[in-house]
C-alpha cells in the first residue's frame, strides 16, 4: 500500500514513517522541568505501550495563517481538520486489515531526530516546504512491510543570527537560550482564569501568532484574507459558539475559553460598541469568563 498516496487523498501533504524508538531525550527534559507538565501524558516508550506496533506515522497537514488584521489563530482550525482527516485514514487502513491507533508522542523529537524537522529557538520545528505552519497527527501501526522514512542531515537554520522572534515576543519567552514555556503567555490561555499580563500579550483568539508571523521560514506562506463569519466578535459574544467549535473542535471551549478570548480581543480592538454584549459575561459562573469580561470592560471604559 502506498501510504503517501493514500494520506494525500485525505488532505495530508506528507506521511513520514518512523520506527517505534523510545523518546529518551524528551523524558530527560520532562524530568529536568524544561517542558510543560502536560507532556507527562505523551507516550515516550512506544514499544512498551504498544508492543504489537512496528511503526509510527507522522501525518503533515499544512495550513495558511489568517492575515494580520484577522485576530484568529490558524493553528486550531487546521489541527481539527487534520484530526478528522486522520480518522478517515484510520478507517481506510482498518478496512485493509491493519491495526492502527492514535498515539500522542513527542512530535518535535520524532521529526528532529530523523532530520525531517529542525528545531527553532521559538520552540517550533521547521520543515522545508511547510515552514512551521502545519498540524501533525501521529498514529501507531502494525504495517505488513514498513518502509521507514530515510534519515537525513538537518537543514541549516538562521536562528543563531536572527533575533526577530526574540524582539517581537510580547512576554519575553524567547532568548539566546531558546524558548521558555513558563514565560510564554500562550501557555496560560488554555481556559483557566488569565492574569492581566497574559491578556495583555494576547494577539489573537486561541493564542499568540507573533513568533510564527515574523519567522523568515514562514515568509512565503500566503495568508487567508477573509475571516469566517463564525469568528465575528458580535456572534461569539452573543453566545453563538457552536459555529466556532465546528471549525476548531469542541474541546477548545474548556471553561469558556472562546468567550474569554473574544472579550480580550474586543478590548484590544477598542470595540466599545460591544460593551453591552460583554457585560452579561462579567457575572458568568465560570471564573475565567468573569475575569476576561472584567478586563475587557475596564479597558473599554477607560
Amino acid at each position: 500500500m502506498d501510504l503517501q498516496a493514500l494520506s494525500a487523498e485525505f488532505g495530508f501533504a506528507a506521511c513520514y514513517v518512523f520506527p517505534t524508538e523510545s523518546f529518551g531525550h524528551y523524558r530527560r527534559r520532562l524530568q529536568d522541568g524544561a517542558l510543560h507538565s502536560a507532556g507527562m501524558d505523551l507516550i515516550t516508550d512506544p514499544q512498551a505501550s504498544a508492543p504489537w506496533a512496528n511503526a509510527i506515522l507522522a501525518l503533515i497537514y499544512p495550513y495558511r495563517p489568517y492575515a494580520d488584521e484577522i485576530p484568529v489563530s490558524g493553528n486550531y482550525p487546521s489541527s481539527n481538520a487534520a484530526y478528522h482527516a486522520s480518522n478517515k485514514l484510520m478507517q481506510e487502513l482498518h478496512a485493509e486489515g491493519m491495526r492502527i491507533e492514535r498515539a500522542y508522542v513527542p512530535i518535535r523529537e520524532l521529526l528532529t531526530r530523523s532530520g525531517i524537522g529542525t528545531p527553532l529557538k521559538n520552540g517550533l520545528t521547521f520543515i522545508p516546504q511547510f515552514g512551521t505552519r502545519y498540524a501533525v497527527q501521529t498514529l501507531i501501526a502494525c504495517l505488513p512491510e514498513p518502509v521507514f522514512t530515510p534519515t537525513q542531515p538537518p537543514a541549516p537554520v538562521r536562528c543563531a543570527i536572527c533575533h526577530a522572534c526574540e524582539r517581537i515576543c510580547p512576554s519575553g519567552a524567547i532568548g539566546d537560550d531558546g524558548y521558555d514555556f513558563q514565560a510564554c503567555a500562550r501557555a496560560y490561555m488554555g481556559g483557566d482564569s488569565m492574569e492581566d499580563w497574559v491578556m495583555d500579550a494576547m494577539t489573537c483568539m486561541l493564542g499568540c501568532e507573533l513568533c510564527q508571523k515574523i519567522c523568515p521560514y514562514n515568509a512565503g506562506i500566503k495568508p487567508i484574507e477573509e475571516m469566517p463569519d463564525a469568528f465575528r466578535l458580535e456572534e461569539i459574544l452573543s453566545g453563538h459558539i457552536k459555529p466556532v467549535l465546528q471549525i476548531v473542535g469542541t474541546n477548545l471551549n474548556k471553561k469558556g475559553r472562546i468567550i474569554q478570548h473574544a472579550c480580550v480581543i474586543a478590548a484590544k480592538q477598542g470595540r466599545d460598541d460591544l460593551i453591552p454584549l460583554i457585560e452579561p459575561w462579567a457575572s458568568d459562573v465560570r471564573e475565567g469568563v468573569r475575569v476576561a469580561a472584567a478586563y475587557a470592560l475596564k479597558k473599554l471604559r477607560t
